[in-house]
């Protein structure tokens, strides 16, 4: 018990510090022109500090730090990889760098976690295989890492969402770091909470609004994929709950499928997957007039809904789980989007009615 209180207390410092620090990043932020001006793509109409995942990452080293606690050191190419994609993040959030050129980077960091011993080593019986060989070790962690972090990237489009969705991820890996009784990384976990809290108050407010920027989306997304697969580890041992896998679908089975879905349409409309438009699932929400703060809370409750039935359901096929998971989101999207159409459809009725 003394324990837990005293990791609560590491996470109401993470929240009280950003909330303090925040505001003066804010300030230096506009100055420097570190912010997100709006074009037609955008739902913001002035511009917006993208200093998010940079307070986040400048507050939480530090507490690491002085926090005492060495467990920090066993996940530490995840912890320094993660540092570079946040660099990288704020220079393309001020510079613009090219997809590919920060494609190559990802794939570099992911590289870097692979040789560092921190790999997917079985498909859970998927085709009804487990164990795989080094090499296909090293392919499946590179592709999922690229894949998870800019799934996570495409899915901060509107205020709160990943922000949200990275908070109950960080929260759900302090849970498991407590089962485990791994206090340092439990400590790691809740100082992220802390801060990921205090920038949410920023990031959903009218008046002070900060956005997370590719500097946040990428560090966060980077860290809580790396961290499911350096847990993966632990379900070798675990008959019950296979923690790794359940941690990395609660964390990234919307947005990769989402993403996915997203340019496989882009390629059969004949555009490029990777030119950006308005048609992920957060767009086709906020259509059907949905707030940004109603779109996270929606995002959070699915989640929270699949891991509870994937948990109870099956959790001795966890694989299988997640392409139930995909056809179920799939037949959503499908209604959400009919949904759309109904919507565009009646207020043009509407619009003659008054015309």
């Amino acid at each position: 018990m003394k324990n837990f209180i005293e990791l609560l207390i590491s996470g109401v410092l993470a929240f009280v510090l950003s909330i303090c620090i925040i505001p003066i990043m804010r300030i230096m932020a506009q100055k420097f022109r570190l912010v997100d001006v709006p074009n037609t793509r955008k739902v913001h109409y002035t511009p917006i500090p993208l200093i998010g995942g940079l307070a986040i990452g400048m507050i939480i080293l530090p507490l690491i730090e002085i926090s005492g606690d060495n467990g920090w050191k066993t996940i530490l190419p995840i912890i320094v990889t993660s540092y570079i994609l946040l660099i990288v993040g704020v220079l393309d959030d001020k510079t613009d760098i090219k997809a590919v050129h920060k494609l190559i980077i990802q794939i570099c960091v992911s590289i870097i976690i692979a040789i560092s011993g921190i790999r997917i080593s079985s498909l859970y019986g998927l085709f009804g295989i487990y164990e795989i060989s080094t090499y296909f070790q090293y392919l499946l962690t590179i592709l999922v890492i690229v894949t998870a972090v800019n799934a996570f990237n495409l899915i901060d489009g509107v205020d709160g969402l990943a922000g949200s969705v990275a908070g109950v991820g960080f929260f759900l890996f302090f849970i498991i770091m407590l089962i485990e009784g791994n206090l340092g990384l439990a400590r790691i976990a809740i100082l992220f909470v802390g801060s990921i809290i205090a920038f949410l108050k920023y990031n959903l407010s009218q008046k002070n609004k900060i956005f997370l920027g590719n500097s946040g989306s990428l560090f966060l997304g980077y860290l809580l994929i790396c961290l499911g697969i350096y847990i993966t580890k632990f379900d070798n041992n675990t008959t019950t709950f296979p923690y790794g896998i359940f941690f990395i679908l609660f964390v990234f089975a919307i947005p990769v499928i989402d993403s996915i879905r997203v340019y496989i349409d882009r390629v059969s409309r004949g555009k490029s997957p990777f030119k950006a438009d308005k048609t992920h699932i957060h767009h086709h929400l906020l259509l059907l007039g949905f707030s940004h703060k109603k779109i996270s809370v929606t995002f959070i409750l699915i989640n929270i809904l699949t891991f509870v039935i994937q948990y109870i359901f099956f959790k001795s096929y966890p694989i299988y789980s997640s392409l139930i998971s995909f056809c179920t989101f799939i037949l959503a999207f499908k209604i959400i989007k009919s949904m759309n159409l109904f919507t565009i459809w009646k207020k043009k009725i509407k619009d003659l009615e008054y015309s």
